[in-house]
C-alpha cells in the first residue's frame, strides 16, 4: 500500500479490520485486569495520525499521549505546569479524534484475585498470567462482533509492545488458530510501539480508564463513559466473572479425569486436583 494514491486504495486492497489494543493492570498492583482497544477500517486508521497529533502539538506540546502521565501531572514530566481542568480538556479532544475514526470500543476484563485463586492452577506455567487469559478472549470477543454486526472483514490486531508477552502470545495463537471462532477471521497478529503507531495511544487511553473507573472508589469520571462511547459503532464489554471461572476450571477438571479413566488410572491417583 505503500506510496498508492488513496483514493485507490479501496479499488486494490481486500478490506480488514484493524483492532489496537493496550493492557492496562499487568502490574499485579490493581484490582482488575484490562485489555482493551478500538476497532476501525484501514482507511480510518491511515486517517487518523494527522489529527491526533494536531492534539498532541497543543499548546502545550506533548510527544505522546500516555494515560499514566496526564493522570500523574508529574513536575518533571511533559504535563509539566498543565492543571487538571487542562488535561481533561486535552483527554476529551484526544476522545473526539477516536470517535471520528475508530468504528466501535471493545474491552475484557477480570479481577486478579479471581484469577489467581479458581483459574491460574489449571494454566500451564509459560501462560498463567492473567494476560494469555484476556489476550485470547479479546481475540474471541473481536471477531465475533465483526461477525455477528455484519462486516465480514478480517480483523488484525495490533497490541502495545511488550517483550514478556509478544512471543509467548504468538505461540498460544497458534494453538488457537484453528478453532471456529478464529479460522479465516485473524488477518495477523503484531506487536508495535506505541509511541509509532499512534493508534496504541487511544488504546492507552481506553485501557486506563477502564481499570480506574472499576478499581477506585471515585466520582466516575466523565472520560470512562466518553471513550467506550465516542465511535458510532457499538461498544462491546465482557467481564470475565468468577463463576465463569469455576465453571472452565471445572470443565478442564471433568476433562483430564476423563483421560486420566482412558488411561486405566484410578481416580484417587489423579494428578489433577480442582483448586479449593
Amino acid at each position: 500500500m505503500a506510496g498508492l494514491r488513496h483514493d485507490y486504495f479501496g479499488k486494490v486492497y481486500v478490506h480488514t479490520l484493524k483492532a489496537f489494543i493496550d493492557d492496562s493492570g499487568s502490574g499485579g498492583d490493581s484490582p482488575w485486569f484490562v485489555l482493551a482497544g478500538y476497532v476501525g477500517t484501514v482507511e480510518a486508521w491511515d486517517a487518523f495520525d494527522e489529527p491526533w497529533r494536531k492534539v498532541l502539538d497543543g499548546p502545550p506540546k506533548l510527544k505522546y499521549f500516555k494515560a499514566s502521565e496526564a493522570e500523574s501531572l508529574r513536575p518533571d514530566g511533559q504535563w509539566a505546569g498543565i492543571s487538571k481542568s487542562e488535561r481533561n480538556d486535552r483527554i476529551d479532544s484526544f476522545i473526539k479524534v477516536i470517535g471520528a475514526h475508530a468504528a466501535r470500543s471493545i474491552y475484557v476484563r477480570l479481577k486478579q484475585q479471581d484469577y489467581d485463586e479458581v483459574i491460574k492452577p489449571y494454566i500451564p506455567p509459560q501462560w498463567r498470567n492473567a494476560y494469555y487469559f484476556l489476550f485470547i478472549g479479546f481475540l474471541s470477543s473481536a471477531t465475533m462482533t465483526a461477525k455477528y454486526l455484519g462486516d465480514g472483514d478480517q480483523v488484525e490486531f495490533i497490541f502495545d509492545s511488550n517483550r514478556e508477552f509478544d512471543k509467548p502470545s504468538r505461540t498460544l495463537y497458534g494453538q488457537a488458530a484453528d478453532l471456529p471462532q478464529f479460522r479465516h477471521r485473524v488477518a495477523k497478529i503484531s506487536y508495535e510501539d506505541e509511541k509509532q503507531f499512534l493508534p496504541l495511544q487511544s488504546a492507552d487511553l481506553l485501557a486506563w480508564q477502564i481499570r480506574r473507573r472499576f478499581s477506585v472508589e471515585e466520582q466516575p469520571r466523565p472520560q470512562f463513559e466518553r471513550a467506550i462511547n465516542c465511535p458510532p459503532g457499538p461498544p462491546f464489554s465482557h467481564t470475565i466473572t468468577r463463576a465463569e471461572l469455576e465453571k472452565m476450571g471445572r470443565d478442564m477438571d471433568d476433562r483430564k479425569m476423563i483421560e486420566w479413566a482412558l488411561m486405566g488410572q484410578p481416580e484417587h491417583l489423579r494428578p489433577w486436583k480442582r483448586p479449593r
